[in-house]
């Protein structure tokens, strides 16, 4: 037993010295500072009394203050000098005649070692050190061991044997009254039992851990605690609750300055983020957790870090992302993934750790297989089944099965995939396992369609996507949305492929639409108030770093030149701000169920075409692969539906994708030949003119052309264009063999009013939330960079009887957020930029700092019409989905009705003009999409060159 006192020579020294030990170990787990510090003053202690006391005494004391520091040490993360501090106060003890106290220094020595990886070390330490304390009768020390143990074997996967131990400890030290080890070791007992696969008993222990830990006041333990809770969450797939439990330790580690704990919780978080394929920012807490587990010495933290950290740069390589990893494309990234999964075996190996080698050898086989190689996925894929298998470890051993079976199925052998699926599925659900359910069911549909089951196959891909959905909806904020569908659109495409193959155009549509744009429909609908916690205060200085940055690196650009350190700094204060405000949204628990995010069923094709009057129609185009998606879209077929009030029609093969985003392309690079001025070209403006028209004819040709019938009578056409469509000039295509003159030849915007919608489903809305009547308009003008930007916004507000203007200094974002809510129609003449590289900080760039993508969304408008006089305002990034991220969707999901935007540079001068023909029009009752026919066609007849008038479109409705 550990003595508090000792009566012998130097007796204030001496049990000075076992206070201190004791105030350290109390507060080990629940206050590491607490406890470093007692080690300070122990470290003291002995520095001060070791040449002035008697030599037993001495040896005592400094046994006792190596032992302090040992515990210092291991709550930093140094095993290395945790142990050596542990074996050093040993010896001193023994030296002392204290058999019992220096048995008791290997029991934390176990923990230190098995982090180091060093396992058959720590085991034997333990077998040593509980035959010693059980001889000397210190049952207290040996259930320390007994839970050591329970540490080591899980590390070894022997998950039996060391719930076991973990289970004895609990009990022995619930009797002894030591609550932090009963806990810590309850919460080993918990993570055991997830490992066996029994996660509703691995929750139950987690949440008594959680009741105990908050009783006693132990923040290390409830962090633990939270963060074992989240293993068990993410092996399920709830990811919800995983991301908040994870960001719930991660704080408490971080409060608590355990460096060690931090890292491996930080690790996890990467670990969700790949799961719902944030992939670069995985990458980038993979690539800090592997640089920290090598600097603390924990090597299997380290390989478990690079194995993800592989599977991460396997998928950004299938990406577009991929271009921006290293800058290597994506060659590099499968190298830079290779090379990740070779050290993290090798380690693994060395470690003797089967469940760390499975899942380099499961990571491999996802990399093979999505490449197209079976028979390599096959055999990965088999060793990882054997290495989970061996420790039982269940989760490990569902996604082998799962990956086996698809690698099964993409061979060809159908039969024994959908009998793998169906036995993998069953498991599956007993266990909860919400992601592995998915994929089986998707791997059936698929199978069904090999063997030519369509209705199994619509059952499977349903239930496939009803699943998918319960765990999307939960998800805290439409960015982890919009990423968490990127791998899961296969049975929303399968259905789609279906329907086409049917023939069939009203469920062609509502497959289509099923899946497009589905985030910001939950953004505009359903917009909690979790999604959006305010900034945090400590954010501010950083903020005001980040504007510094954005004005210096505009300024530097403006005068020609550059900073590759500023411009370096500006993207990592970007992503440390984005990475904040992800956390503040884990860190706010969902209020009982999970959110009631927009659902498919509850769009009506029916309320669709009942909006639409006579004349009107929604044109919605789709791509798909005649592949099965194995072709990454480059062969896609390119087609679209048509919606009047009266029907919907199909129209099938318009081109394949990679024709029509090369007619874009085309018709784009000749339109933006004018962007950097017409001046130096304008005696070849009649020819460059031209040009373009040839390049909008074909366009119209190829896209619009073969729509003629179904929107023959037509007046006004909402447009919900697929992928790069996003960026194509709809009212400038004109009909290249129409009659020189007639109205056929007129530009498509002259002839019909036209608008785009992300969506069906938000078109329908737009339909019936129609802008409020312009009488109030709020103008902002900023004209440090455009000097014309004041002169317009003064025009737009003298065109409106209640008008708030505000120029040059005064067209800051603090008069932006004060009087927005209350403007019919919001003017923004300013400068403008789209970040391709980081699209939710592309900006409008007012006189006090730019008013991002994020910061737009939370300006709580009416239902306005909102004007982007600036260049590129209509460009977004197009993800999976057709979720297309920037200014005109933050607008959207801020409220505005209807929004025009830019799809290029625009002249200064023409745009001025411009804008009087359109607001002249608007103020008169015009709506705004017939507005903009006005001005497209008045400003084109002054300047028919489209790089002037057609620059402009508009989303929501007409």
């Amino acid at each position: 037993m550990t003595p508090t006192a000792d009566t012998r020579a130097a007796p204030s020294a001496l049990a000075l010295a076992w206070a201190l030990k004791d105030l350290c170990y109390q507060a080990w787990g629940s206050d590491p500072p607490r406890a470093a510090r007692a080690a300070e003053v122990l470290q003291a202690l002995h520095a001060a009394r070791g040449c002035v006391v008697p030599g037993d005494e001495a040896d005592e004391i400094a046994g006792l203050a190596h032992w302090t520091a040992g515990i210092t040490e291991l709550n930093r993360g140094r095993m290395a000098e945790a142990v050596l501090a542990f074996d050093t106060a040993a010896a001193a003890l023994r030296r002392a005649g204290r058999p019992d106290p220096a048995a008791q220094t290997q029991v934390p020595k176990i923990m230190a070692l098995s982090m180091r990886g060093l396992h058959d070390e720590a085991a034997a330490c333990a077998e040593a050190a509980q035959r010693e304390l059980l001889a000397l009768g210190n049952v207290r020390a040996a259930a320390r061991v007994s839970q050591n143990l329970g540490n080591l074997l899980g590390r070894r996967d022997d998950y039996a044997a060391a719930a076991r131990h973990f289970r004895e400890a609990a009990v022995l030290f619930a009797r002894l009254g030591e609550h932090a080890h009963s806990v810590s070791a309850d919460i080993g007992l918990a993570r055991a039992w997830a490992a066996l696969g029994d996660f509703d008993e691995a929750l139950r222990v987690v949440a008594r851990a959680r009741m105990r830990a908050g009783k006693q006041g132990l923040k290390l333990q409830l962090a633990l605690a939270d963060e074992a809770g989240a293993e068990v969450e993410l092996a399920r797939g709830r990811y919800q609750p995983a991301l908040a439990a994870f960001e719930s330790a991660r704080r408490i580690y971080d409060s608590l300055g355990v460096p060690h704990y931090l890292a491996i919780a930080e690790k996890h978080l990467a670990s969700v983020y790949l799961e719902l394929r944030l992939l670069p920012e995985a990458l980038a807490l993979f690539d800090t957790a592997v640089a920290q587990f090598r600097a603390l010495g924990l090597p299997d933290e380290q390989a478990a870090a690079l194995a993800q950290r592989g599977r991460v740069l396997a998928l950004l390589q299938r990406s577009p992302s991929a271009g921006t990893v290293g800058g290597a494309g994506a060659a590099g990234a499968a190298e830079a993934a290779e090379v990740a999964f070779a050290e993290a075996a090798q380690v693994f190996a060395a470690q003797a750790n089967g469940v760390g080698s499975a899942s380099v050898a499961l990571a491999r086989a996802e990399l093979a297989l999505a490449r197209g190689d079976t028979v390599a996925a096959l055999a990965s894929a088999d060793a990882a089944a054997q290495g989970y298998g061996q420790a039982a470890q269940a989760d490990g051993q569902a996604r082998a099965a799962v990956l086996r079976a698809e690698a099964l199925l993409q061979g060809g052998a159908v039969p024994a995939a959908q009998a793998l699926f169906t036995a993998t599925l069953a498991t599956a659900r007993e266990r909860q396992q919400l992601q592995v359910q998915v994929r089986c069911l998707t791997g059936q549909g698929l199978a069904a369609l090999a063997l030519g089951d369509t209705a199994a196959a619509r059952a499977a891909f349903e239930a496939a996507i009803e699943g998918f959905e319960d765990q999307r909806r939960a998800l805290p904020g439409d960015e982890l949305r919009r990423a968490f569908i990127t791998d899961h659109l296969r049975p929303y495409q399968e259905l789609l492929r279906l329907a086409l193959q049917g023939g069939d155009a009203a469920q062609s549509l509502l497959a289509l639409d099923r899946f497009r744009a589905r985030s910001l429909s939950e953004r505009v609908d359903d917009d909690s108030p979790g999604q959006r916690p305010a900034a945090a205060p400590e954010d501010a200085a950083l903020r005001d770093r980040l504007n510094w940055l954005v004005r210096r690196v505009q300024r530097l650009q403006d005068e020609g030149e550059s900073s590759v350190a500023l411009s370096s700094e500006l993207l990592r204060t970007e992503r440390e701000l984005m990475e904040r405000a992800r956390r503040q949204r884990l860190a706010v628990p969902l209020a009982g169920a999970a959110p009631a995010a927009s659902d498919f069923s509850d769009f009506s094709l029916a309320a669709l075409q009942a909006a639409l009057g006579d004349g009107d129609a929604l044109v919605e185009y789709g791509a798909l692969d005649g592949t099965g998606g194995r072709d990454g879209g480059h062969g896609a077929e390119l087609f679209a539906c048509v919606v009047t009030r009266h029907g919907v029609t199909l129209h099938r093969a318009l081109a394949t994708l990679p024709q029509a985003h090369a007619a874009i392309a085309a018709a784009r690079f000749q339109i933006e030949a004018l962007r950097s001025g017409a001046a130096a070209l304008e005696r070849h403006l009649p020819m460059l003119t031209a040009r373009a028209q040839t390049r909008l004819q074909q366009l119209h040709a190829l896209l619009w052309a073969p729509l003629g019938g179904a929107l023959a009578g037509c007046r006004r056409v909402i447009v919900v264009p697929h992928a790069q469509l996003g960026s194509l000039p709809f009212a400038a295509l004109s009909d290249a063999t129409a009659v020189a003159g007639s109205a056929a030849a007129q530009p498509l915007g002259e002839q019909l009013q036209l608008a785009l919608a992300p969506s069906a489903r938000l078109a329908l809305r737009g339909l019936l939330r129609p802008p409020v009547a312009a009488r109030r308009v709020l103008a902002l003008g900023e004209s440090s960079r455009l000097p014309h930007a004041a002169r317009e916004a003064t025009a737009v507000a003298a065109l409106f009887e209640v008008a708030r203007c505000y120029v040059g200094a005064g067209a800051t974002l603090a008069a932006l957020r004060a009087h927005a809510a209350e403007a019919d129609v919001l003017h923004l003449a300013c400068h403008a930029q789209f970040r391709s590289d980081n699209p939710r900080f592309s900006a409008l760039h007012l006189a006090d700092g730019p008013l991002t993508v994020d910061d737009a969304e939370t300006l709580a408008l009416q239902p306005c019409t909102v004007v982007l006089s600036a260049c590129e305002t209509a460009l977004a990034e197009s993800g999976q989905g057709d979720e297309h991220v920037g200014l005109v969707r933050a607008f959207l999901v801020a409220g505005a009705s209807r929004v025009v935007a830019s799809l290029w540079p625009v002249d200064d001068a023409v745009t001025a003009g411009f804008m009087a023909v359109f607001y002249g029009a608007l103020r008169a009752g015009q709506a705004p999409a017939a507005a903009l026919a006005c001005a497209q066609s008045v400003t084109r007849q002054a300047h028919p060159h489209p790089c002037f008038w057609g620059a402009f479109a508009l989303y929501g409705a007409w």
